[in-house]
């Protein structure tokens, strides 16, 4: 049995004729663990002739069956595995169902949940896999599409096990499948079954439709639990904020007031900021500690001189603080591995060894595994030190909604050797015993949005989406808009201070939804930025008023408006190096709803030039609101489900149909 012959059954894939060949591979494939404690890969093109959705497979002397269950649910049919184990055996990794001999047909795409989501063109020779949780699999659903038709293939798991999506072009097809990744029990043989359901449909549209095959599912999950960000205790400062600021860099020498003069050189540069912006504005703080970034975490303590009185200068200005720390590595040769157990608490391979990272500053930093009590609460205590000793507002707890989570082979942590979904729980415990730490009004952000944790982070800091893989797509606000808060868009280079990269960063953010910024505020205040940050401005004030759709709304798409606009075309310095093609339309907009069913476009002109569009309204005729950054907003009537709109060069406007 191929996968033409599994899904080409009535009600479980509607079309399959038109995505998968006659020629197809394997429909699961499992590695299996003996006695011997060697690992054994098979697949259902090894066992016999199936019965039914029933597989018999030779293991030794013994045999275990596989079995794929199914039910059919409106556009979706709901594929579960199941397999019964001899005496000596487990299942160490399991893969199914897969979809193999898939057609390529011309312009097909693959949107992808990086980040924000990227298309990429699916080919022979293209072989990606994203790590869910993680920045490269933020939720756990693949989606394809070409000329109007889709294909949707998503885990609907409401724990966020350890799980791969993988997509690779072969010489003739290509396929698509979720490898899982389960917990080793303590006791062989028994019964093996996927703790979720594997969801595989077809639709009509793009991969904003197909995003909403997962919406309805994804609100009904722990993480969606608390409800919307109307209904959520989120402070109001978070709320408010349209954009933000990085304070900069201070020096740590020993001269000690030159350490200070430094800091409060970052101060006024977020005084000029403010002063210009005139929109609520936070501020990230990173390199605040005495440590070098990247090296001996977590030992922060002590602050740099001067620290503490420039958290407090910017607060009285309003300007709320949120300091940087690393919720996820530790230094080997730091005090707390040397000294205080660290080097227990680590994440280890099945050979004992830590994992074992390199980054910019080339110290070698080890994982830690979130499960470990010890690791729990020394993150817990940093966040309590910065709210009481330093006053911050909040705190941000780099690389936990954006690094992958380890299988971890520790044998004295509390959860079964491998994976399954201890990754998960352990850092909710974490993250719980954080904000016990923090006062009223007090938040937590980390790196980035795995989907699983944002119920227990105020704000996701948004910029490792590639710049120079492929286009972004707005995949999170499509399933997650009006139920989090992410701020940012990509990285922002340290070449790059202006021009069409930074334009084009800060259009999108407008419109994704995003809190404009996370840029350094040295940087935006420079002469080199002064029109840049002139388009900033404008559109962190349209969105000051736009929260109501843009904050709180539901994202119904980007939109094309209809006009005489030219496309911004260059050169950008990669987020991780390298360069990329700009080559976007000049003039772009996105459709949003509000709570109360109100429709809206947010609209952005990035060109140089002052531009009338047109856009695609809901109704043939009515009246709408045109929200600009500043005055009152204009109304008018339109009519043939037309309105016109004229854009300033440089800046931005919310059209409401009232």
């Amino acid at each position: 049995m191929n996968s033409k012959h599994l899904l080409d059954q009535p009600n479980l894939l509607r079309d399959a004729g038109k995505w998968i060949a006659e020629s197809g591979g394997p429909v699961w494939r499992i590695t299996f663990r003996g006695p011997d404690g060697k690992d054994r890969e098979l697949a259902s093109t090894d066992a016999g002739a199936p019965d039914g959705f029933s597989w018999t497979v030779k293991l030794g002397e013994s045999t275990a069956v596989v079995a794929l269950s199914v039910r059919a649910d409106g556009p979706l049919s709901y594929w579960s595995l199941k397999v019964e184990l001899p005496d000596g055996w487990v299942v160490r990794r399991a893969e199914g169902p897969i979809l193999s001999g898939l057609a390529y047909r011309p312009n097909l795409k693959y949107g992808a949940t990086v980040g924000w989501g990227v298309e990429y063109d699916v080919k022979p020779g293209m072989d990606i896999t994203g790590v869910y949780p993680s920045c490269r699999a933020v939720m756990p659903f693949m989606v394809f599409y070409e000329g109007g038709e889709g294909l949707y293939i998503g885990a609907h798991d409401a724990e966020a096990h350890h799980k791969d999506l993988n997509v690779k072009g072969e010489e003739g097809n290509w396929c698509t499948s979720i490898t899982h990744w389960p917990a080793i029990p303590d006791k062989t043989g028994g019964v093996y079954e996927l703790p979720y359901e594997v969801a595989i449909g077809t639709y009509k549209g793009d991969y904003y439709d197909g995003a909403q095959l997962y919406r309805p599912f994804a609100l009904t999950t722990p993480w969606t639990k608390a409800g919307p960000l109307s209904k959520r205790p989120t402070p109001k400062w978070l709320l408010d904020a349209d954009l933000w600021l990085k304070p900069g860099e201070t020096l740590w020498t020993d001269d000690e007031e030159a350490s200070r003069k430094s800091m409060m050189q970052c101060v006024d540069w977020c005084r000029k900021a403010k002063e210009f912006f005139q929109v609520p504005i936070a501020l990230h703080w990173y390199r605040w500690h005495v440590i070098p970034y990247d090296t001996l975490y977590p030992e922060y303590f002590p602050a740099k001189p001067g620290f503490k009185e420039g958290v407090r200068a910017v607060q009285e200005m309003g300007l709320p603080v949120m300091p940087y720390i690393n919720g996820r590595l530790c230094d080997p040769e730091s005090a707390t591995w040397k000294e205080k157990g660290g080097s227990e608490w680590a994440a280890r391979q099945e050979n004992g060894e830590p994992y074992t990272e390199v980054y910019g500053s080339k110290v070698p930093l080890n994982v830690m595994c979130p499960s470990a009590p010890q690791w729990q609460d020394t993150i817990a205590n940093l966040v309590g030190r910065l709210t009481d000793e330093i006053g911050v507002n909040g705190v941000y707890i780099d690389q936990i909604a954006a690094a992958k989570g380890e299988l971890c082979f520790n044998r004295n942590h509390p959860h079964l050797p491998g994976g399954g979904n201890f990754w998960w729980k352990s850092y909710r415990e974490l993250l719980t015993k954080c904000r016990s730490k923090l006062k009223k009004d007090g938040m937590l952000t980390s790196e980035e949005n795995a989907e699983c944790w944002m119920d227990l982070l105020d704000g996701l800091l948004i910029v490792n989406t590639p710049t120079n893989e492929v286009p972004t797509i707005p995949l999170f606000p499509a399933v997650y808009a009006g139920w989090s808060v992410p701020f940012g868009f990509q990285y922002m280079p340290g070449s790059e201070k202006g021009g069409p990269a930074f334009r084009t960063k800060m259009g999108r953010c407008f419109l994704y939804g995003s809190q404009l910024g996370w840029v350094d505020a040295s940087r935006v205040m420079s002469i080199e930025t002064e029109e840049d940050r002139e388009f900033v401005r404008a559109v962190a004030k349209c969105r000051s008023r736009a929260h109501l759709w843009l904050l709180f709304g539901r994202f119904l798409g980007m939109r094309t408006p209809e006009g005489d606009y030219p496309r911004i075309t260059g050169e950008g310095a990669g987020s991780f190096g390298g360069t990329y093609r700009i080559d976007l339309p000049s003039v772009m907009a996105s459709e949003w709803e509000s709570e109360d069913g109100t429709r809206a476009i947010a609209v952005a002109n990035m060109d140089d030039s002052a531009h009338t569009v047109r856009l695609k309204a809901p109704s043939a005729k009515g009246k709408v609101r045109i929200i600009g950054p500043e005055g009152t907003p204009e109304e008018r009537t339109y009519e043939d489900g037309v309105v016109s709109v004229e854009l300033p060069r440089r800046d931005a406007r919310m059209v409401v149909f009232i």
